[in-house]
């Protein structure tokens, strides 16, 4: 079926103005993502900072970089 007239398509009962599955949830799902984003940078900070917080325990001395040992 070829559609020469959007206007008319889209004012079908047929398609009933919905365009796309999920119209509507735009919204829900950018609240979803700003959460999930935030989160993401929480959980990050806490675990750099644990992470930091080892390494300054060790107080490792400025020649430490010779030794070529990673600490991952």
């Amino acid at each position: 079926m070829a559609v020469t007239n959007w206007i008319d398509h889209l004012s079908a009962k047929e398609v009933a103005g919905a365009v796309y599955p999920g119209v509507g949830s735009e919204g829900i799902l950018v609240l979803i993502a700003f959460v999930i984003w935030i989160g993401w940078h929480v959980i990050s900070a806490k675990q750099e900072s644990e992470k930091l917080s080892k390494l300054a325990k060790r107080r490792p001395s400025s020649s430490a970089w010779k030794n070529n040992v990673t600490d991952g």
